[in-house]
């Protein structure tokens, strides 16, 4: 079996599936000639690479009214980036720092900029627990995620703060009761869809998936984890970290 599941091969499944392509963004294989298309489209993208982790190689990219490009996130070692430049070749250098030597940094993709924010414009994301026991899908747990930094990258790993799903959800998003309760279900029920259609072709026990809400109050699917790390869920709630190790102990125990 593969080490890992790139986020390119990712988005194929999740988007030839009918029951999992309306709830992803769009996304195509990064290149010069897709990024000047795609942002003379949209406000902005995310440009990730196809198989780093812990918000490192991801870039939020727009084109600025005068035409210059400005980037924000962080490289491959995971160094924090802020700059605007006139030509976009100089962000092409960035993700590519030793072409001229004929060595290209793998694989990226460009991904739809899905606004996930709270009223006062921080970014939001949340990440849901799923996990296989005696084959069924079940959730081990949900936390909400929010930026304390505006760089746009919401991730543990880059200084985002972990939340209960009702704090983001009543506090940050002032969803009411019932709002509240169809999102965590919209979010339960895609990503047990989303654990089928990728386990058929790279099965895990477990996955993390990471969703942002629109403005419109839809979840997207950003991206898929299969080596998810839970100890965000034991500040948040140490009785859900509790739930998520029980389970594996009975994974192990089957």
């Amino acid at each position: 079996m593969k080490n890992g599941l790139g986020k390119w091969e990712q988005f194929l499944l999740l988007n030839q599936n009918p029951l999992t392509t309306n709830f992803i963004p769009k996304s195509t294989l990064y290149s010069l000639e897709n990024l000047i298309d795609i942002l003379n489209r949209y406000e902005y993208v995310y440009v990730k690479h196809d198989s780093t982790g812990q918000g490192r190689a991801i870039y939020k990219v727009y084109k600025r009214k005068d035409g210059h490009y400005c980037f924000n996130g962080f490289n491959i070692q995971g160094e924090e980036i802020n700059k605007c430049v006139a030509a976009i070749e100089d962000f092409h250098q960035v993700l590519h720092p030793y072409e001229k030597h004929d060595r290209l940094s793998g694989i990226y993709i460009i991904q739809e900029g899905v606004k996930s924010l709270t009223p006062d414009g921080d970014s939001i994301s949340i990440r849901v627990h799923v996990q296989n026991l005696k084959g069924k899908w079940i959730i081990g747990g949900i936390y909400g995620r929010i930026a304390t930094e505006d760089h746009g990258i919401v991730n543990s790993n880059r200084g985002s703060q972990a939340i209960s799903i009702d704090e983001l959800l009543s506090g940050y998003l002032m969803m009411d009761n019932t709002k509240k309760d169809q999102t965590i279900d919209s979010l339960k029920k895609y990503s047990i869809l989303a654990s089928e259609v990728i386990a058929s072709h790279f099965p895990c026990r477990e996955y993390g998936i990471d969703f942002g809400i629109n403005l419109k109050g839809k979840p997207l699917l950003f991206e898929v984890n299969t080596t998810p790390s839970i100890r965000s869920f034991a500040k948040v709630d140490r009785a859900i970290w509790k739930n998520i190790v029980e389970i594996r102990k009975m994974q192990n125990e089957g």
